[in-house]
Parts: C-alpha cells; sequence; structure tokens
C-alpha cells in the first residue's frame, strides 16, 4: 500500500508462542507471479499452469486499465487534509511507546499516538504503520530475550485495547450492510492483525466480523447460518496452502450465499497473489484503498 503498513510480524518464529495474539495478514502485494506447479491436496484441483497465466495477466490488464481511466487510483493515506502532522516518530519514541504498552498503561498509549491520529479518529494508515511497528518491536524484544514472555503478553494485551478504541459502534453500521467475515486459518490462532483489517472494513460501512481463531466445523457452520458476502481468510504457516484450496471449496458449499466471494491473504501469500487465484480465491489482498475500491465494485452498497 502506499505506506509501510504491515499488519504482521516480518519473522513468524518471534510470535510462535505469543498466545496467538498477532496475524501476519499481510495485505500488501507488489507484483503478481507466476504459479505453475498445478499442484493441490486432498484431491482437490488446482487450475493448469495455462489457465493461471492468463488469469494473472487478465488481472493485470484489468487493473492497468481502470488505473489509466482513473477508475482505480493508486494507494493513498486516507486522511483528511489538515495541518501538517509531525514526522513519524524515531527508533526512541518507538521504545517509549513500547514500554507504555508492556506497562499496561493503556491511557498513557492513547495519549502517546496523539500527534498522528486523525481528525476524526479513524484507524487510517498513519495509526495503522504505529501499531504494527510496535507489534514487531514486542515480538522482536522477545525473540531476543530483552522481555519476558509475560511482558509480551501484556504488552500485545495491551495493544489490543488500543486497537479496540478506533472501532466504530455497531450501531453506526447502515441497514442492510454488506457482510464480511475474516478469519485465520482453521488451526491457526492468531488475531491482531485480522482484526485491525476489519476495523478498517468498519469504518468503510461494512458489518465486518473478525476471529482470531474458529475451527473449520464452526467456520462452515458459520457461513451456512450466515448470510457473508465476503469471507476472508488469513494463512501465516506454510503447511496450510494447499489446505485452502480444500476450504475454499467446502465454504463455497457451505455458503448460504451463493456469490459469496473470497479473499484469501496472509504473510503465506505475501507477494505472491498469484498463489491465493490458483487456489480458488476471488481477491489476493492489495493495498486497503484499492482493495475496499475492487470491493464496492464488485459488491456494491444498498
Amino acid at each position: 500500500m502506499g505506506s509501510s503498513y504491515d499488519d504482521g510480524l516480518e519473522n513468524a518464529d518471534a510470535v510462535d508462542g505469543i498466545e496467538g495474539a498477532l496475524s501476519h495478514y499481510a495485505p500488501t502485494f507488489e507484483t503478481l507471479e507466476d504459479y505453475a506447479s498445478g499442484r493441490g491436496s486432498r484431491g482437490v484441483r488446482v487450475p493448469s499452469s495455462q489457465a493461471l497465466i492468463e488469469r494473472t495477466v487478465e488481472a493485470s490488464v484489468i487493473t492497468t486499465l481502470l488505473r489509466r481511466h482513473g477508475i482505480l487510483h493508486p494507494p493513498a493515506n486516507n486522511a483528511e487534509p489538515g495541518p501538517k502532522l509531525p514526522a513519524p516518530p524515531g527508533p526512541v519514541e518507538m521504545e517509549r511507546f513500547s514500554a507504555m504498552l508492556v506497562a499496561a498503561d493503556y491511557r498513557g498509549a492513547l495519549e502517546w499516538l496523539t500527534p498522528w491520529r486523525h481528525r476524526l479518529g479513524l484507524l487510517d494508515d498513519r495509526i495503522a504503520d504505529l501499531l504494527s511497528l510496535a507489534a514487531r518491536q514486542l515480538g522482536s524484544a522477545w525473540e531476543s530475550d530483552n522481555l519476558s514472555f509475560a511482558e509480551v503478553s501484556l504488552g500485545l494485551v495491551t495493544l489490543q485495547r488500543v486497537l479496540h478504541e478506533f472501532a466504530p459502534p455497531s450501531s453506526a453500521l447502515p441497514l442492510g450492510a454488506r457482510r464480511m467475515l475474516l478469519v485465520p486459518m482453521p488451526g491457526e490462532v492468531h488475531g491482531f492483525g485480522v482484526r485491525m483489517l476489519g476495523i478498517r472494513f468498519q469504518q468503510a460501512g461494512w458489518d465486518c466480523q473478525s476471529e482470531q481463531q474458529l475451527s473449520e466445523e464452526a467456520l462452515l457452520r458459520c457461513v451456512g447460518k450466515q448470510r457473508y458476502d465476503v469471507v476472508g481468510l488469513s494463512v501465516q504457516c506454510a503447511g496450510d496452502e494447499d489446505r485452502a484450496a480444500g476450504l475454499i471449496l467446502r465454504i463455497r458449499k457451505a455458503s448460504c450465499e451463493p456469490r459469496v466471494r473470497i479473499l484469501l491473504g496472509g504473510s503465506r501469500f505475501a507477494g505472491r497473489p498469484g498463489v491465493a487465484l490458483a487456489l480458488g480465491a476471488d481477491l489476493a489482498p492489495l493495498p486497503f484503498a484499492e482493495l475496499s475500491e475492487a470491493l464496492d465494485r464488485l459488491i456494491p452498497a444498498s
């Protein structure tokens, strides 16, 4: 996207044991790559190399044409025009913010964010950048033994509280709002980035439900009972890439919304949107502004 926003940690090993509170949902993709092996798992057929190449080229050409004609704009910071913002905080300032999180200083952390906050209190690129950076610092500090497991866990809980501050009230959603479900791949436990993306879609007018953990059975029951226009899966474990293809088919079969769209993201697909498409997804993550625009065209608001 137009910033360094990354909902996940750079090193997956740094957070494997931190109660799954961090996700590796990475909505930024810079290039389209071929995924030509044609392999699948559990009997799931993945499109052939030629089919994938055609699909990938089509996506690339359509995106180029939309941008050329001014329909799809380059990613941009979604902040309202206003006074010039202060420069991004340096390492010393970020260490101070992380110390507040570890000390469970929720109010102090919110006050620290004030200079960079959107004038309407929205979760925009600036704040998302800072929260993501703080999450990465906590993970790195745990990996390097500068912070204990308990300290990092407390910091993550405080970070979750800070993030919740930006969630709009459910009463702010319009009647008949488009519905979205965002979940980690069943068997994985992470939720920070998933929740962050969910809040941004709520701000954009979606009735967005995000979960930190759901079993496959619970997920299929959920989509069978509740209508969702979009189901988003976040995948961070290497072994779950191929599993995703079978799950996508089962979600489509179980969904009470026959036109459900599948968004497949996570650290396993960072920089490899062609893989997500090859596994049967309708959408590979884009910078948030572009992803929101794309969904608006696919599923217009009532």
